[in-house]
């Protein structure tokens, strides 16, 4: 193997730091250690992965290419480490999961607390991911089930619809808007909005609906988080089209949601392997969640 495992660490380290002191503090190593092993890898490779000028490290473009592989390579060995640790833990109940990023505000941490005020002991493992990230770990049984806000069409995955949801528009509460109802799409034209980045599937739905309807789709700022669309809000830069299940009042106090005429379908999927059923402490969350986002509809 010309490119060994603890070649790539060092090689990671320094695309990460930026420096070979920055990656020796990293590694935990001195830096000539450091030195020496990115000139042997280059040597071994016959590739330049570093411009060197002024005692800096710029990656060549050989590198940024290396790099891209090597930190999924990394990410895989995660999930390993995950797997053991869910095999350590299965003597006790326990609820490993993850969620889009925009239930881990409001939706996922009050089904949890609710659990734990309720249900049996069980240790939990929660965290947010992408979902090109949800089916490795699933089918690599990092993680028991996923909570996602777009569906996941694949062979080897059940995806089932849990509840519905609707897009709102978040504005400052002292905005004008916020006095009203509800709101038209035309409503927005030459109002400042923050939008969901063009790339991705909720973002380029709504730009399409607001060309509809006359409304300039350029938005002031774009995200790719709704956390980032509340904050903004928030600061009273403009308003925007989130996902109601990314907002809590109670977490930005300056912010309203009002309901508009947007003709987005939105849910929350449940994905889990095809290959073994759910087990019995994880149906429960998931039914409990099920009941509180039933009882903050009503």
């Amino acid at each position: 193997m010309k490119f060994k495992l603890r070649h790539m660490e060092v090689f990671r380290a320094v695309m990460l730091t930026g420096s070979a002191s920055g990656a020796a503090r990293m590694l935990f190593v001195s830096q000539p250690v450091i030195s020496r092993t990115l000139a042997h890898i280059e040597r071994s490779l016959g590739l330049m992965l570093f411009d060197r000028k002024n005692g800096a490290l710029r990656p060549t473009e050989n590198a940024r290419v290396i790099f891209r592989e090597v930190d999924e390579l990394y990410g895989a060995a995660a999930r390993i480490d995950g797997l053991v640790d869910n095999l350590k833990e299965q003597r006790q109940q326990r609820i490993s999961f993850s969620s889009s990023p925009a239930l881990g505000l409001r939706v996922v941490p009050k089904a949890i607390k609710r659990y734990l005020a309720t249900e049996p002991p069980a240790a939990f493992s929660y965290r947010t991911s992408l979902i090109k990230e949800m089916p490795a770990d699933l089918l690599g049984k990092v993680i028991d089930f996923a909570l996602s806000i777009w569906p996941i069409d694949h062979p080897n995955l059940n995806c089932a619809p849990l509840f519905d949801g609707k897009i709102g528009l978040a504005v400052p509460r002292s905005h004008p808007m916020a006095r009203r109802k509800t709101i038209k799409l035309g409503d927005l034209a030459g109002v400042p909005l923050i939008l969901y980045q063009q790339e991705m599937p909720m973002g380029a739905l709504i730009r399409e609906r607001l060309r509809a309807a006359g409304v300039d789709d350029t938005p002031l700022v774009e995200i790719n988080r709704s956390e980032q669309a509340c904050a903004l809000v928030h600061e009273g830069i403009g308003v925007a089209l989130v996902n109601q299940f990314c907002v809590d009042e109670e977490l930005w106090s300056g912010l309203a949601v009002r309901p508009v005429d947007l003709d987005i379908p939105v849910a929350v999927y449940l994905i889990n392997s095809a290959f073994e059923p759910l087990r019995p402490e994880c149906e429960t969350f998931v039914r409990l969640l099920v009941r509180q986002q039933a009882s903050l509809a009503c």
